[in-house]
C-alpha cells in the first residue's frame, strides 16, 4: 500500500510538469514547479524509510508471577456460596400474636486480605496457601418475600399491643437464625470447596497449580512459614 501512494505521488508530479503552460501562470511556473519537486521529496522521504522496515516485530514474552500477597489482597471478599433460608416464625409478645412466613439470604465469604502464601516454587509453578475460615457475609431479611400470616391482639387493654414492635423483634430474630442457618458445618464445607476451586481455576488459567489449605489442615503441616515477597 506504501508502494503504491509513493508511486502515486512520483507520478503526478511527472503527469503534471508537461501541463504547466496551460495550468499555471508564466510569472508562477518556477515556483509551482519548486513546491511541487518539494513535495514529492518529502513523501519519498516520509515513506522510503517504511519499506525497509520489513522485518517482524519481537514477540511479546509474558511472564506469570504466581500467587502474591498483593493479589490475593486485591480480591478482598471471595464470596464462594449464597444461602437462601425459608421458615415459618410464630411469635408472641407487645400483646400480639402473629405468624410470618421469612425469607431471607446471606452469603458464605473467605476474606483474602487474611490469606497466607506457605510455599511458593517459581520453577514448577507450584504454590500452596491457607485461606481463613469462611465467614458469614450479610445475612438479611428479603422485606418483599417475606410475608405477614396473620396478626392479632392478646392483651385485653388495646394500648398494650404494639403490633410493630412485635414485627420489629420477629424480623431481628429472623435476621440472627437466617446467619444461623448458613454457617451450618454443610455450608462451611461447600463453600471450601467452591473457593478452592475458583482460585485454583483462576491460577490454572496462567500456567500454576495452586494447592489450598485451611487453617486446621495447616496447623497438621510440619511447618508453615510466610515467604517474602
Amino acid at each position: 500500500m506504501r508502494n503504491t501512494i509513493l508511486v502515486l505521488v512520483l507520478l503526478s508530479s511527472t503527469i503534471a510538469i508537461p501541463f504547466l503552460p496551460s495550468l499555471v501562470p508564466p510569472n508562477m511556473r518556477t515556483t509551482f514547479l519548486l513546491l511541487l519537486s518539494l513535495s514529492a521529496a518529502a513523501s519519498a522521504i516520509f515513506l522510503l524509510p517504511r519499506f525497509h522496515s520489513q522485518d517482524p516485530p519481537a514477540p511479546v514474552v509474558v511472564h506469570s508471577q504466581g500467587p502474591t500477597v498483593e493479589k490475593l489482597e486485591r480480591l478482598s471478599q471471595l464470596v464462594a456460596l449464597r444461602i437462601e433460608v425459608a421458615d415459618i416464625l410464630v411469635a408472641q409478645g407487645n400483646g400480639c400474636r402473629g405468624v410470618w412466613l421469612l425469607k431471607g439470604d446471606s452469603h458464605l465469604s473467605v476474606d483474602m486480605g487474611q490469606a497466607k502464601i506457605a510455599d511458593k516454587h517459581d520453577d514448577t509453578k507450584q504454590a500452596t496457601i491457607i485461606l481463613p475460615e469462611p465467614q458469614i457475609l450479610a445475612p438479611r431479611i428479603d422485606h418483599s418475600r417475606t410475608r405477614t400470616w396473620s396478626v392479632e391482639r392478646v392483651a385485653w387493654l388495646p394500648w398494650n399491643a404494639d403490633q410493630d414492635a412485635l414485627r420489629d423483634a420477629v424480623y431481628a430474630e429472623g435476621q440472627k437464625l437466617v446467619a444461623h442457618t448458613a454457617a451450618s458445618p454443610e455450608n462451611i464445607k461447600t463453600a471450601k470447596m467452591t473457593a478452592e476451586t475458583i482460585l485454583k481455576s483462576l491460577y490454572a488459567e496462567v500456567g500454576w497449580t495452586l494447592v489450598v489449605k485451611w487453617p486446621n489442615e495447616a496447623a497438621d503441616s510440619p511447618k508453615t512459614a510466610m515467604v517474602a515477597q
